[in-house]
């Protein structure tokens, strides 16, 4: 029976790498740029503006990185721009069994696109299409569950009055 190499290919294993907050695309490019390989799982999201991204980390503040231990690429990493630390335990770092991170990028891969909470920003002016109360005009104040269900203001009797909506009940 054959044994797995622990040390993975070429003696280079996988370790987390924790980033300041939202450099994961700077240390992964920085990294790239010093011929390390890098793994930075995302997620696709619905976008309303053309100059945010259609992608996200899926782990907020990682992503991984494919060193030698035992060369001096590990110390050159740890001074990168944006990088907090290398993730570690009794100051030893982590190695993350390439089969993880395998079985990560296979999931992403398969996971559907992420939808926004609602598409609708607070204090938009918004039309009430169906329902109860079809036909009036209200202002969003905030997107309540990821099923779709917002808060609208609606001017009642003289006053505001919230309302719990479902967002396809509603247009801009």
């Amino acid at each position: 029976m054959a044994v797995a190499d622990e040390t993975g290919v070429g003696g280079k294993r996988w370790f987390a790498l924790y980033t300041k907050p939202h450099k994961e695309y700077m240390v992964q490019g920085l990294l790239r740029d010093r011929q390390v390989e890098t793994y930075l799982p995302e997620i696709a999201v619905a976008v309303r503006r053309r100059d945010r991204r259609d992608k996200k980390p899926f782990f907020p503040h990682y992503l991984f990185a494919r060193l030698d231990p035992h060369g001096d690429q590990m110390a050159k990493v740890r001074w990168t721009p944006g990088l907090r630390r290398v993730v570690s335990a009794g100051g030893q770092p982590i190695p993350i069994p390439d089969e993880v991170v395998s079985h990560i990028r296979r999931r992403l891969e398969t996971m559907v696109e992420e939808k926004p909470a609602s598409p609708f920003e607070h204090g938009e002016l918004v039309h009430v299409t169906r329902g109860p109360f079809e036909g009036l005009d209200a202002m969003f104040d905030r997107a309540l569950s990821p099923e779709g269900r917002g808060r609208v203001l609606l001017e009642l009797m003289g006053r505001l009055v919230a309302a719990d909506l479902d967002v396809g009940d509603l247009q801009s």
